[in-house]
């Protein structure tokens, strides 16, 4: 079964989810989504809102594949540079990352995601005091549940010290276990890898059960339509294929200032050579 593409609600993170964003999803021919479990976007410990995506979610023949588990607990937290950590030094800061996560975990599984894409520590600097040892204890509390859940954790590289490949590929091999798994990031592999994103690719295929696609300048983190950037998407593409990947292809975009949604996700369909709904993927 060749991989599909999906869409995450990454591109409506900086407003609270409403039905009208998810009928444009639709009306674009996403029929899989990647829900962004973050505050206030979407109150994931709020069980008439989790029913009311449901009902959503239902009515618009949309399937909730994956989610984005919570790495701040509140946009305005994060705006202040405070993150949830897995791999924070401090135990009961990675306590409190646990207890979110875990909270979403179970929110999410009401809607049928089965992937839950996690960050491996806090972004960039702020990650600079985290570590390999805490993110697997966070890990080994987290398994149980997802085993119960039937849900799988996918680890995603990002920019920062424990986001490299050759760091995400040690923490998924250290924890050797079939729910804990990879999330590959395009756009992430080229700020942290540059020349070598291709071979980063290479390194993960093998381990992923899902992606995020976009694009960047490979200075900053811009969340480009794919095609528009510098980075090597016929190597994914590739490094996917010789895996035997069969999982979703996730676009996981932002909106430029002033552009509907619906304009960015047409463009998306016109310019990308990836697969898309409209290219009858």
């Amino acid at each position: 079964m060749p991989p599909t593409p999906s869409l995450s609600a990454h591109l409506f993170a900086y407003e609270p989810l409403i039905f009208d964003h998810l009928k444009t999803v639709a009306e674009a021919g996403y029929r899989r989504v990647e829900l962004w479990a973050m505050k206030p976007h979407l109150e994931y410990d709020d069980p008439g809102a989790i029913s009311q995506l449901d009902e959503w979610l239902e009515e618009l023949s949309i399937e909730a594949v994956s989610f984005h588990a919570p790495f701040y607990a509140h946009f305005s937290e994060a705006r202040a540079g405070n993150w949830l950590s897995l791999s924070h030094s401090e135990p009961e800061k990675r306590l409190a990352a646990i207890n979110q996560i875990q909270t979403a975990m179970i929110a999410m599984a009401r809607l049928g995601a089965r992937i839950g894409v996690l960050h491996p520590s806090a972004p960039g600097a702020a990650g600079e005091r985290d570590n390999l040892d805490g993110f697997c204890q966070s890990i080994e509390q987290l398994v149980p549940i997802a085993e119960h859940l039937e849900m799988t954790l996918a680890v995603e590289n990002i920019p920062a010290p424990l986001g490299g490949a050759a760091q995400v590929e040690t923490l998924v091999e250290r924890i050797d276990h079939p729910a804990v798994r990879v999330c590959i990031d395009a756009g992430h592999a080229l700020l942290t890898e540059g020349e070598g994103a291709a071979e980063a690719f290479r390194r993960l295929a093998p381990l992923a059960v899902t992606t995020h696609l976009h694009d960047n300048d490979g200075e900053s983190d811009g969340h480009l339509i794919p095609g528009v950037g510098n980075t090597p998407f016929p190597a994914l593409m590739d490094a996917l294929e010789e895996a035997g990947y069969e999982g979703p292809l996730t676009y996981e975009l932002t909106r430029p200032e002033g552009v509907p949604y619906a304009e960015v996700l047409e463009e998306l369909g016109r310019t990308t050579t990836l697969p898309t709904p409209e290219a009858g993927a």
